[in-house]
């Protein structure tokens, strides 16, 4: 159902996560990073596709709606990554599936047995796997383009005055039985009770394709964004604090799966690019004279009304049917075809880290006249 754009408004940034990422090394470290991976995996990658004279790949308003990815080829100019983020030591229990070995810890002997050309690796100095260092940001930076996944875990205490983030591991495999996990799966939601095999070969087909799409993923997902879905649950099941950054070829975002450790709850947020439309730009520009916002500066890449972009937050919730059932008794099967994923907001981010208001900006159900958008 299409419903008309609602009015412009402010979402300001919480004070409890202001503070806590002032406060917080492994908040501090997670905005870090993301800041980082906004601008490689998307502003960089339009870059690319611009500088080749290639059209970007825009997500439509129907790929961003909750459980409607969809198969499409890989764009080799854009730029992927995988990376776990761990509030925490890297528990023992999990290193047969992130595969972490004195082989792959970050030093230079290491890498330079992966990549001896490497630019930069002549500048690598030890400290700057501490994401406090200012080598930090240079560093990871440096490993991106080389690697497949990369670990920044808590080497430190839990409490935020003892905590000590690092960079600890690249190439980092995540190595998982598809079967354990939806059997896990399966077995949390309530939909089975001991066996995987218990409802038939149908039934482990559909709850494949709801694994993935509980991440808002494409139902059979592969590479990355399957190793991203493995790391999120494993996460999960431990009741681990960390995020996972996912970003591929394929779909064209970056995607966060954050883990709180408190709760049995996964946030999925995906970011992408938008164009903005000429009625957009003018209420964006009006919005952000009338509310003190530089529109062009913060919000906007190639600021005038007939190239002006921007980046789209898109936050999804997990409906009841992707929940543990209430009281915990087994499901009929059947209720596993419902959705899993309902929207829960869309903004525009800003593009600076001194900006932290995000600005309500519906995009998945407008009724637009251009569909190129």
């Amino acid at each position: 159902m299409f419903t008309q754009p609602l009015p412009l408004t402010l979402i300001p940034a919480a004070p409890e996560a202001l503070q806590r990422m002032r406060e917080d090394p492994y908040w501090q470290t997670r905005e870090t990073v993301f800041q980082l991976l906004l601008r490689y995996t998307l502003i960089e990658s339009y870059g690319k596709f611009v500088r080749r004279q290639v059209p970007y790949p825009f997500v439509t308003p129907e790929m961003a709606r909750p459980g409607a990815a969809s198969a499409t080829k890989e764009h080799t100019l854009h730029n992927s990554c995988l990376l776990t983020l761990l509030d925490a030591p890297l528990p023992d229990k999990l290193r047969k599936h992130f595969r972490c070995h004195h082989g792959n810890r970050v030093n230079r002997e290491n890498i330079a047995d992966v990549a001896p050309d490497l630019p930069d690796l002549d500048h690598y100095r030890d400290p700057h796997k501490d994401a406090s260092h200012t080598g930090f940001v240079s560093l990871l930076r440096m490993l991106l383009p080389l690697d497949y996944s990369l670990l920044i875990q808590n080497t430190g205490s839990t409490d935020p005055t003892g905590k000590r983030m690092e960079l600890s591991n690249f190439h980092v495999r995540i190595e998982r039985l598809t079967d354990n996990a939806l059997r896990n799966l399966g077995i949390h939601l309530n939909y089975l009770e001991r066996s995987l095999y218990e409802k038939g070969d149908s039934f482990i087909e559909t709850l494949e394709r709801k694994f993935f799409e509980y991440y808002n993923f494409y139902h059979n997902a592969g590479g990355r964004r399957a190793a991203a879905a493995h790391a999120a649950q494993l996460l999960f099941r431990e009741k681990l604090p960390g995020t996972i950054f996912v970003a591929s070829q394929q779909d064209r975002r970056l995607t966060l799966l954050t883990t709180s450790g408190k709760d049995q709850r996964t946030q999925v947020e995906q970011f992408f690019f938008i164009k903005i439309q000429d009625r957009d730009f003018d209420e964006l520009v009006a919005f952000g004279l009338a509310n003190g916002k530089d529109i062009k500066k913060n919000y906007l890449i190639y600021p005038d009304r007939q190239s002006a972009l921007a980046i789209l937050r898109v936050e999804y919730e997990h409906t009841a049917t992707s929940q543990p059932s209430v009281p915990a008794k087994l499901r009929e099967a059947e209720t596993i075809r419902e959705k899993w994923l309902r929207l829960k907001s869309e903004s525009l981010v800003p593009l600076v880290p001194t900006e932290t208001d995000r600005i309500d900006f519906s995009f998945a159900y407008r009724n637009r006249r251009d569909k190129t958008c």
